[in-house]
């Protein structure tokens, strides 16, 4: 005999009324029977259980979050607590390029307890008070009706679209919103989202306890209005003689109520209804999917239904040896190996996982494992009506516990065994079996699954006696300790950044510069604009967006990068923007710079690095090249001279001009000073730069003096650091990472060379310098030893060391001796008294340092 059930539906009894409720359920083929006078068996103990597997046909648990958009959809009733979709039954767009978008969407087919957030993609869009959140502020308007009979029509839309929607389009009785979108790629990248709403279900179920019409979760409570329904049930009203009896509703009712402890503290009752009927069903399966949540039967008996919770009733009938006819009990012990076992797991709908079909913690059994030769055999069961983990546990076990108790009778009985009805519990008494005795003084409880018609011969002639198909039962079947409940987790859910939720890129930062057009015949500006990437993995693209002086934004279009060049840019104070763009056309926020463009109105800049050298005669100018793109296309370099030590660009007179992508001009060597300027290609010219010289020369010489600043190198350091008879620049841990704290630094020597009186020398410089790797480290190398560069990874160094003098003819001894400018020093001659000596120490990359090892200034004397 196949496992008692945790949801069934029963007829037993009496009497069967030819018209009524049983025309109603013959009608959809829930009973299928003929008999005028008798009893009929538990309809779905005879076949399998009626918790039904992990899908419940078209009632699929996932299927409620899903809002549709379709001609022709069954109604739905909603009992208890849930978060579902609902059906668009309207759609339509106005305003300026139709941006606004006009959905109702009908949420039940009935009134409702209340109608709280709304989500789009299951984010919330709209709080339970209405204000819309986060990127769909401004973007959305909602109007909530409860489904109340004289409810009004959506102002907002027949505001908005009063040929199609009037006062008239009420949705009486309906639950529904109306919601307003207003058209933003950002907020609405998809399209229309699907719509899921929370729901307080229906607001007008009768408690018999009461004779109130209200909003309950009471399991019984709410499969008794779907059956009492008159249009949507099968109209079996509750009190009514052919409806639903009374005094088992109100048993049953309260039954569900019985507050039960849980294992985190507190309370919650012992069942729930908390779910979504769709009317497509048939009201025998509704009826099966609802009573899962409680455990429970609905049977038919003496022309009304009897609604029974799960839960143990101790029995008022005793049946005996005196109760049996000829054949008297067959005793089944066990049940088939294909329909037993000994662990139950499965799903229901889990608030903490977003209302999503979720594993709710098995419930396994040790002791009948064992019983099962060790074997681990799972029954899955499926509770589209349940919400709560615990709740959920103690269904399972109920479940377990009843198909556990394998032990079937087959009852051949007597007129009088008519007193025994479907859904009760009785004791059997009959020793020969055990079921008796000083053990079981009242007889062994079993619970009565069906009751059938059996045509028998009894006396004179046939007659219809009773058939009783009883099942073993307990209390320990409904026996629940809160130590027994685990602690429901929701699965751990992927963790992403949102979709939605765009970081924007940095500030854009701009810059100008000049370039040369492909032909090399002009100049032109460019505005060169960059900025920090988005901290976010779902940036496609960057849109970039300028103006200058207060115009429109122009769209200046979108790249994957992070830098925008806006060529041939016409002088002015420019404003830029630039925001990210998902895979899903989302928007950052945008970010904006500035940037005032001078172009090839702007002077060109100093001549950086002047200096000069004199050899036999002539003066060898050497300066860094411009840094003008407009000097160096079609521009000079001026140069000029005063015999003036204090001159200026009016006193001096023109030596030469050069190109101006030139670096070094050999002109005449005169004592005085020489004046240099770029000039542009439209004839702007720069500041001046100088640089003097006496005009001296030495034909032979010999060694004089030398100043050393090594090993010690004693002498004042910025930057610096001196250790182990080198010289090299400061570094620290930056981020972990060794580096140079500043990319050049300035070594002073300690003393200086005094010639004692002035005299004609020639100044050398004797420099030993090598490159060190500041985190290169050999442990750290993954390729092999030949592989290499080098050995000390300074392969690609951008260093450099420049000793720089300056003199005076003064006693350096004296109180104010006058010293003349610092100037770079590589073979130069010069007439001085005295000289100071300081060298730069630089690196283009600050994982690298030089390491100086000799340092010196060498003078030399005509011979």
């Amino acid at each position: 005999m196949p496992p008692v059930v945790l949801g069934a539906v029963a007829l037993g009894g009496a009497a069967i009324a030819a018209g009524g409720v049983a025309a109603a359920f013959a009608a959809t083929g829930l009973v299928g029977f003929a008999a005028s006078f008798g009893a009929s068996m538990l309809l779905s103990a005879a076949a399998q259980a009626m918790m039904p597997a992990p899908s419940i046909g078209q009632m699929e648990m996932k299927a409620r979050t899903v809002t549709v958009r379709e001609p022709v959809m069954p109604r739905e009733m909603v009992y208890g607590r849930v978060r579902k979709g609902g059906v668009i039954v309207f759609l339509h767009a106005t305003g300026q390029k139709d941006k606004d978008l006009h959905l109702v969407v009908v949420l039940a087919a009935h009134s409702v307890k209340s109608i709280g957030a709304i989500y789009f993609e299951g984010e919330e869009a709209v709080s339970a008070a209405g204000a819309a959140q986060g990127r769909w502020a401004g973007k959305l308007a909602v109007e909530k009706r409860l489904g109340a009979q004289d409810q009004t029509a959506f102002a907002g839309l027949i505001a908005a679209a009063p040929e199609h929607w009037s006062n008239a389009h009420r949705l009486a009785g309906c639950g529904a919103i109306y919601l307003r979108l207003t058209y933003d790629q950002d907020a609405f990248p998809g399209g229309i989202p699907n719509i899921t709403v929370d729901l307080e279900g229906k607001n007008d179920i009768l408690d018999p306890r009461t004779g109130q019409q209200v909003y309950s979760d009471n399991a019984a409570l709410c499969i008794a209005d779907y059956m009492a329904h008159p249009t949507y049930g099968i109209g079996a009203a509750i009190a009514a003689a052919d409806g639903i009896e009374t005094d088992s509703l109100i048993e049953a009712a309260n039954i569900c109520d019985e507050a039960v402890p849980l294992a985190s503290s507190g309370t919650e009752a012992r069942f729930s209804c908390n779910g979504v009927v769709s009317l497509s069903q048939t009201p025998r399966t509704i009826i099966e999917a609802m009573l899962t949540a409680m455990a429970g039967g609905c049977i038919w008996q003496a022309g009304q239904w009897r609604i029974r919770a799960g839960a143990y009733r101790v029995p008022e009938t005793t049946l005996t040896a005196d109760d049996l006819r000829e054949g008297g009990m067959v005793l089944t012990t066990r049940q088939s190996r294909a329909s037993n076992f000994n662990a139950v797991r499965g799903q229901f709908v889990s608030p903490e996982n977003s209302w999503q079909p979720d594993d709710f913690p098995a419930y396994a059994s040790e002791a009948y494992r064992l019983e099962d030769n060790g074997e681990r055999v799972w029954r899955d069961i499926s509770l589209p009506f349940t919400i709560s983990a615990s709740m959920a546990q103690r269904l399972a076990k109920i479940e377990l516990e009843r198909a556990r108790r394998q032990m079937s009778l087959k009852v051949a009985g007597k007129l009088k065994a008519w007193r025994i009805a479907a859904g009760e519990v009785t004791y059997v008494q009959y020793d020969r079996w055990g079921f008796g005795g000083t053990a079981l003084p009242e007889g062994k409880p079993f619970e009565v699954d069906a009751v059938r018609l059996d045509l028998t011969q009894m006396g004179a002639g046939p007659r219809l006696a009773p058939e009783l198909l009883l099942r073993e039962t307990s209390p320990l079947i409904y026996d629940w300790d809160a130590s027994e409940e685990q602690i429901y987790q929701a699965a751990p859910r992927t963790t992403l950044p949102s979709a939605f939720d765009i970081a924007p890129p940095g500030a854009p930062q701009a810059s100008e510069e000049l370039y040369v057009t492909r032909d090399g015949s002009a100049v032109k500006v460019l505005a060169r604009i960059s900025w920090e990437p988005a901290a976010s993995g779902f940036v496609d693209t960057y849109q970039f967006e300028a103006r200058r002086d207060g115009d429109e934004w122009l769209d200046r279009g979108r790249t994957a990068g992070t830098v925008m060049e806006l060529r041939d840019i016409r002088p002015g104070q420019w404003a830029f923007r630039v925001k990210a763009i998902s895979v899903l056309g989302v928007s950052s926020i945008w970010r904006d710079g500035a940037l005032e463009v001078v172009g090839l109105t702007a002077p060109p800049e100093t001549l950086a690095g002047l200096t000069i050298q004199s050899a036999g005669g002539l003066a060898v100018l050497k300066w860094q090249r411009s840094v003008d793109v407009d000097v160096r296309v079609g521009g000079n370099i001026i140069i000029r001279h005063s015999k003036e030590m204090a001159a200026t660009w009016a006193n001096s007179t023109l030596m030469d001009r050069v190109s101006g992508g030139e670096a070094i001009a050999v002109v005449p060597l005169k004592p005085g000073t020489y004046l240099l300027r770029a000039q542009d290609s439209e004839g702007r010219t720069g500041p001046v730069s100088t640089v003097t010289t006496k005009g001296v020369q030495i034909l032979s010489f010999v060694q004089l003096n030398t100043l050393a600043a090594e090993p010690a190198f004693a002498g004042p350091k910025t930057n610096l650091e001196a250790a182990g008879g080198v010289l090299k620049l400061t570094s620290g841990p930056d981020g972990g990472t060794p580096q140079v704290l500043a990319l050049e630094g300035l070594y002073q020597f300690g003393a200086h060379l005094d010639f004692g009186a002035l005299k004609l020398v020639r100044l050398r410089s004797d420099i030993l310098v090598g490159a060190s790797a500041l985190s290169d480290y050999i442990d750290d190398r993954m390729t092999p030893v030949d592989a290499w560069a080098d050995f000390d990874g300074s392969e690609g160094a951008d260093i450099d060391v420049v000793l720089e003098v300056r003199e005076t003819d003064d006693d350096p001894a004296s109180p104010s001796p006058l010293w003349g400018p610092w100037g770079r020093i590589d073979n130069s001659e010069i007439e001085a008294r005295a000289v100071e000596a300081r060298a730069w120490l630089r690196t283009n990359d600050p994982a690298f340092t030089p390491i100086v090892s000799e340092l010196r200034l060498i003078a030399d004397e005509v011979v």
